[in-house]
């Protein structure tokens, strides 16, 4: 539950998206939407606004002296609005302010080391990027973006156009090459819904989350295991395809809701659309290290950690996901700590990739 600051923040956002209009419905339908908030009043709507003035009074106050209230509302949009694009209830930097900073940092590459600075300068253009989708009426009710980890990318050429055609919802065209040796260069045509950076092991970059399309397709009805995710310094010959495709959305979709039951980026989605969450189960010892470590820092959302017995000696962890290579790969990184307790398949599957480690440990 968003406390009355929190959601003043997130309405005083609200206001800076130039895309978003602000009144009482669209307002109670985000807070619904994005924190379950199951009733907002009118009357607290209001009392928001009101709020809101008198933060920007305290801020502004010259600006108030000149102006006047600086949230008005019109009658010709239905909508408030801030007087100033440069304004905001709480700090904040501004669309020139961000791109001054990333100038700066831009320009002194030579204080920063291992690509942070070039890190920090992507970021921050991202961010300017997302603001400055103003041209598009109706704004994704998830992020385009999401970044992770500071550092040079591969395929940061292609952040731009992609980032307009999600806003836009266009189609693009682009050649593609897996890292497989004999893999030849396939052309797509898809609809890109967002962006994910990730760093894990071998899979790190720039991943984009895209819905495939046929040339001659008329409505377009995407679902979360339909999408595809391809590797964005892997894409060439990246161009914007205008149609005239419908895209339908069920009312649930959420494309971050691909990533949400698995570890990492990998999903067999597209070998098998069915693919379901499972309880995986380990069990490790009360003073193991590991288990201070996933306490800390739960491996997923759907953590549990529970006393197996009266002896308090035994932990159970589990985690309620897809079993994917990545999983597995955690799982395998600290066999020596923990038990895999289920589901069985996995524990058979595992036993027999350690079987096989084994077999080359042996091999002179």
């Amino acid at each position: 539950m968003l406390s009355p600051q929190d959601r003043l923040k997130e309405i005083n956002t609200l206001f800076l998206r130039k895309a978003f209009l602000v009144n009482f419905r669209t307002v109670e339908q985000y807070l619904s939407e994005h924190f379950d908030i199951p009733t907002y009043s009118e009357r607290s709507f209001s009392r928001d606004v009101s709020a809101l003035k008198e933060l920007l009074k305290e801020r502004y106050p010259s600006i108030e002296e000149e102006m006047g209230e600086l949230i008005r509302f019109s009658r010709s949009t239905l909508g408030f609005y801030y007087v100033r694009q440069d304004i905001s209830a709480f700090p904040s930097f501004s669309e020139k302010e961000l791109n001054q900073i990333a100038s700066i940092i831009d320009l002194n590459q030579h204080l920063f080391t291992d690509g942070a600075g070039q890190g920090i300068v992507n970021k921050l253009r991202a961010i300017t990027l997302e603001n400055n989708l103003a041209t598009y009426h109706k704004i994704n009710t998830w992020p385009s973006i999401q970044l992770i980890k500071d550092g040079e990318r591969a395929g940061s050429d292609n952040i731009k156009p992609i980032l307009e055609a999600i806003a836009a919802k266009d189609c693009l065209h682009f050649s593609y090459q897996s890292l497989s040796k004999s893999a030849r260069h396939k052309f797509y045509l898809g609809i890109p819904l967002m962006i994910k950076e990730y760093n894990n092991g071998w899979y790190t970059g720039w991943y984009v989350l895209i819905q495939e399309v046929k040339e001659n397709d008329r409505i377009i009805k995407t679902e979360i295991n339909t999408l595809r995710l391809l590797a964005l310094d892997r894409m060439d010959q990246l161009k914007v395809v205008k149609s005239t495709y419908q895209l339908r959305f069920a009312p649930d979709f959420y494309p971050p809701d691909y990533f949400k039951n698995m570890l990492g980026i990998l999903r067999n989605n597209l070998i098998n659309p069915e693919i379901k969450p499972e309880i995986v189960c380990v069990r490790l010892d009360t003073d193991n290290w590991l288990l201070d470590y996933l306490r800390k820092y739960p491996l997923h959302p759907s953590q549990q950690v529970k006393v197996q017995d009266s002896s308090h000696q035994k932990i159970r962890v589990t985690w309620n996901m897809e079993i994917n290579i990545e999983l597995e790969s955690f799982l395998m990184r600290y066999a020596h700590d923990l038990t895999v307790v289920s589901p069985a398949s996995l524990r058979k599957r595992l036993k027999q990739n350690l079987e096989e480690a084994l077999k080359h440990l042996e091999e002179e």
